[in-house]
């Protein structure tokens, strides 16, 4: 017998919360959020969406509304009552995914880390996460070069210290370069020798290939989602990014085997592939 899909989420065993930080802009945090999204989408899991930013590229990209802790006044940011204020609807909806069974992803932006994990330690957010059975994920992307993986390793450490129930995952962002050819002399390898390695005792690390920035821009500005672009007729990549036909071909197959590999990494980290099934 067939089960249907709201059966099939009941098999779940908790809500869950993934949130994607690292202090640093520019090191994939964007693309990292919308992969988790897609991921979810591919297993039929409902998945709430917020940011703690001002962007909308990831709301531009799932073509709907995303939820927006947008930054507080400076001068409202030496109130701590003003501050939470702020965070309380991103509180209801953590709060009303659990009720429902369904998760939350936080995708949070450049200079936002800390000032989410204040707002976290403040209202100990990870009291209520264990009292409503809820699993989280703490996924933090860089890129290999010495201030990006340094933000990545503060942002870990000071999250992990407001939730440390949370699983955590490091993703190297290949965009700069691979990791294993790091100099050793290099301010990045002492980096990722004094702060990262640590981490990684304890943490998952996946790999997130480079991909082309020719390739995947032109679908960014056309406001895509990964999921689409796989199957995308060559006459709307095309038209939708303005390349010619073999440019076309190349950069649709360049993005769709990005995805196709990072969904890969995604499943052993992301609760909901337990579920079974293919991506689809």
């Amino acid at each position: 017998m067939t089960r249907s899909k709201h059966e099939l989420i009941g098999d779940t065993a908790s809500s869950h919360l993934t949130i994607v930080a690292n202090e640093k802009g520019g090191q994939g945090k964007s693309l990292a959020a919308l992969a988790i999204a897609d991921h979810a989408y591919l297993h039929n899991y409902p998945l709430g969406v917020a940011q703690v930013d001002v962007q909308q590229r990831l709301a531009h990209a799932l073509g709907r509304n995303v939820m927006t802790i947008a930054p507080v006044a400076k001068d409202a940011r030496r109130d701590p009552a003003a501050e939470a204020r702020s965070f309380t609807p991103l509180y209801t909806l953590i709060e009303k995914a659990a009720g429902r069974g369904a998760s939350v992803l936080i995708d949070t932006g450049a200079n936002q880390a800390f000032r989410f994990a204040h707002w976290a330690g403040l209202v100990d957010l990870a009291e209520d996460l264990a009292h409503w059975k809820i699993t989280t994920t703490l996924i933090v992307p860089y890129v290999a070069e010495a201030e990006g993986m340094r933000q990545a390793a503060q942002t870990a450490t000071l999250l992990l210290d407001r939730i440390p129930q949370a699983e955590l995952v490091l993703v190297e962002n290949e965009r700069d370069g691979s990791f294993d050819q790091l100099h050793p002399a290099s301010d990045a390898a002492n980096v990722h020798l004094t702060m990262l390695t640590p981490l990684k005792e304890r943490a998952t690390v996946l790999r997130m290939p480079a991909i082309e920035a020719g390739s995947w821009r032109p679908f960014e500005a056309a406001r895509c989602r990964l999921v689409q672009v796989a199957q995308m007729p060559v006459e709307k990549v095309m038209s939708l990014t303005g390349l010619p036909r073999p440019e076309a071909k190349i950069a649709r197959g360049d993005v769709a085997g990005w995805a196709a590999t990072v969904f890969e990494e995604l499943d052993r980290v992301l609760p909901w592939s337990k579920r079974g099934g293919g991506h689809g």
